[in-house]
């Protein structure tokens, strides 16, 4: 799955941090999803989304990754988002990330998230923001 089917929605460069490294030297498996996190919370923030002011949010329903290269400290990791399949109530992000400085691929996987009221933890309609930045169609009001 190198290959994305959506178009890029955001780009973050983060810093690798020494205690990001395991007893090899390069950064943990873990960390990656750290640095994917992050990145979801960025673009998120980015869109207005209001996640923690009006009780909604994001779950992870599924993630993967595939680790292709590792990552070394010191440097800097550049994570790219892409649109995925947004349903009504979930949706999906791909991501590619690199060392930045390189053009080799490091990763690649996606994301399958559910958008929920975070007091009934029920799933809800995806919010028009996000709908709208990642390209799809806004759903008709009830």
């Amino acid at each position: 799955m190198t290959d994305t089917k959506g178009p890029l929605i955001y780009s973050t460069e983060l810093p690798i941090r020494y205690g990001d490294m395991d007893s090899n030297q390069h950064v943990n498996n873990t960390r990656y999803y750290q640095y994917l996190e992050e990145a979801r919370i960025e673009w998120l923030d980015g869109l207005g989304a209001h996640r923690r002011q009006v009780g909604q949010g994001l779950v992870l329903l599924t993630c993967t990754h595939h680790f292709l290269k590792p990552l070394f400290h010191p440097g800097t990791v550049i994570v790219e988002l892409y649109a995925g399949v947004v349903g009504r109530t979930s949706l999906t992000l791909e991501h590619k990330m690199y060392s930045k400085g390189s053009p080799d691929l490091v990763g690649h996987g996606d994301v399958k998230m559910v958008w929920i009221d975070v007091a009934s933890q029920r799933p809800i309609p995806v919010p028009d923001s996000v709908r709208a930045a990642m390209g799809a169609e806004l759903l008709a009001a009830d």
